[in-house]
């Protein structure tokens, strides 16, 4: 920046000597004040610095799945059942259908701890499921369909309308939604000695949501399955759903777990957290 120079005049005064009796002497003429000297240029500012960049915004999280709708109409842990008694309880059955010459079946009330069908554990489940899972398997006491190769198919299940209480036009143009949790048992293992020709390990599973037509001779009128044959080693969640129908009215609601075995062959899987529910059916 330029020095910026202002000239200065001094006034001198003009001083008097000693005053006579005639008084004192005039004073002088006060001099002219100096021109003000011109500013200087003031300086050009700097360019304004250039903004950074703004950051790109993160990828937002995914949202968790949302909850079964409707109301429930039934559900099941294990855990409040007695693992001790003779049956699973809280209404769950069972019916063995064998695929012999001729066929046959038989069903009641889900056997528990014993050496057919079904029973309740205590040593397979994760944090949501202790401390008590279903386990589901072939009726290894039929002793004579398993040795003679007959295909046993056994169903562990719960029925909402039952023989008395069928589907009504109450439900007509509603959805059920079966809800449960599953991992692998002890089933179709390549390696059992019995898994050798002419018996080959031709082991199935899967759980079912379905209708079955007792003035048909409870001929299965609608279904929904999940293959759980080869379920992995660790819990996973499954849905299944059923609309109803008015020709449906009449028939009887089952859902539950079936396993398909022969020869003593290993059926077994878990089952956990079982949840019902019934919502007005979608558009």
């Amino acid at each position: 920046m330029k020095k910026i120079l202002i000239p200065v005049l001094f006034v001198m005064l003009a001083l008097n000597g000693c005053s006579d009796d005639e008084g004192g002497g005039t004073g002088g003429t006060a001099g002219t004040g100096g021109t003000a000297g011109t500013g200087g240029t003031a300086g050009t500012g700097g360019a304004g610095g250039m903004g950074g960049t703004a950051g790109t915004g993160g990828t937002g999280g995914m949202g968790g799945a949302g909850g079964m709708g409707g109301d429930v109409v039934y559900e099941q842990d294990f855990n409040l059942l007695d693992i001790n008694g003779t049956t699973i309880g809280d209404g769950w059955l069972f019916f063995v259908n064998v695929f012999s010459t001729p066929p046959n079946g038989y069903g009641g009330a889900a056997p528990n701890g014993t050496n057919n069908i079904c029973g309740i554990v205590d040593d397979q489940g994760g944090p949501d499921q202790d401390p008590q899972q279903l386990s589901v398997f072939s009726d290894y006491n039929n002793n004579a369909a398993q040795t003679a190769g007959d295909l046993v198919e056994t169903n562990v299940f719960q029925e909402l309308f039952s023989q008395g209480s069928e589907i009504t036009a109450a439900e007509v143009g509603t959805t059920f939604t079966f809800r449960f949790q599953a991992k692998r048992g002890n089933i179709n293992n390549p390696d059992d000695p019995n898994c050798v020709a002419p018996k080959e390990c031709d082991v199935t599973a899967n759980a079912f949501i379905k209708t079955l037509d007792p003035a048909a001779g409870f001929a299965e009128s609608d279904a929904d399955t999940v293959d759980t044959t080869n379920l992995p080693e660790t819990w996973g969640g499954f849905t299944l759903s059923l609309d109803i129908t008015a020709d449906q009215v009449g028939h009887i609601l089952q859902l539950g777990f079936q396993t398909n075995a022969t020869n003593f062959e290993p059926s077994g899987n878990f089952y956990d957290n079982v949840v019902v529910a019934q919502s007005v059916t979608a558009p």
